[in-house]
This record gives structure tokens, C-alpha cells and sequence, in this order.
């Protein structure tokens, strides 16, 4: 027998997706690069690891969304993928733009230098990770009545 779907507020469902797709898939993904790098010990030079990197940015975020889309429509009624898919969209620019926002400001508390390099990969990398998760649930999350056929679910 099929899992009952709960109804949920949209806030709360986009948590899940963005904390899914946007955060634990992408992080799984990355911790994956860094110790296939570190266990091979690949030298690769800077340009490259950035090119490597933003692949699976790409990769990670269409996987994280795919399978967040996926478990979204077994779990819940969703009856608004718009507003669902803003919010989460919205959570993610904000943790994200915070995120390093925090982070560069403690590299230049501490006294270090930030690279230019680093920065045109942050400044490259984040608007392509978030217009991507934003397109990719735009394309895969879909209302409980778009998926069930036109059959409302109450």
C-alpha cells in the first residue's frame, strides 16, 4: 500500500526541498570530490579544480533536486510548487550569500587574503547554483494534482 501523503505548509515543505537539493546532496557530493582527490592525490591546478568543481556543482544540484522532487511527491500534497519553489529558492540565496559572506569575513578577521581567483569562482559558482536549483524544480517538482492526473487528493 502507498504512503499517505501529509498536507504541510509550503514554508515547510520548501525547507525540506532547499535542505535536501540545495544543502545535504551538493555537500555529499563535495565531500565525495575532496577524498577521491585526497585518496588519489590528484595535482590538479587550480583552473582545473575549479572546472571540476563547477561540473559538479552542476551534477549535484540536478541530482539533489531530482531526488528531492522525488521524495516531495511521495511525502507531500502539493498544491502550490510556485510558491514552494520560490521559498526555497529564497532560503537557499540567503544561507548561501551568508555563508560566505561569514566565511570571507573571518579569512580577512583572521588576516589572511582572499584570492581573486576565489572570488571570480564564488562569484561564478553561486549564481550558477542557485539559477540551476531554481530551473531544475521548476522542471521536476510538479502539484499533487499535475501528477495524479487532474485527481484532486484531500
Amino acid at each position: 500500500m502507498a504512503k499517505e501523503r501529509k498536507q504541510s505548509a509550503d514554508w515547510n515543505i520548501a525547507v525540506t526541498h532547499y535542505l535536501t537539493a540545495g544543502f545535504a546532496i551538493p555537500f555529499l557530493v563535495g565531500l565525495a570530490w575532496f577524498l577521491i582527490v585526497r585518496i588519489l592525490g590528484l595535482q590538479l591546478g587550480v583552473i582545473m579544480l575549479y572546472i571540476f568543481s563547477l561540473l559538479l556543482v552542476v551534477i549535484a544540484i540536478w541530482g539533489g533536486v531530482k531526488y528531492s522532487a522525488d521524495y516531495l511527491k511521495k511525502t507531500y500534497i502539493i498544491k502550490n510548487k510556485d510558491r514552494i519553489i520560490k521559498t526555497a529558492t529564497i532560503y537557499m540565496v540567503v544561507l548561501v550569500l551568508g555563508y560566505y559572506l561569514i566565511s570571507f569575513y573571518m579569512v580577512r578577521f583572521r588576516g589572511g587574503l582572499i584570492s581573486k581567483t576565489d572570488l571570480i569562482y564564488t562569484g561564478i559558482s553561486i549564481p550558477i547554483r542557485i539559477f540551476l536549483f531554481y530551473i531544475f524544480s521548476k522542471k521536476y517538482i510538479k502539484n499533487t494534482e499535475e501528477i495524479e492526473g487532474g485527481m484532486r487528493q484531500i
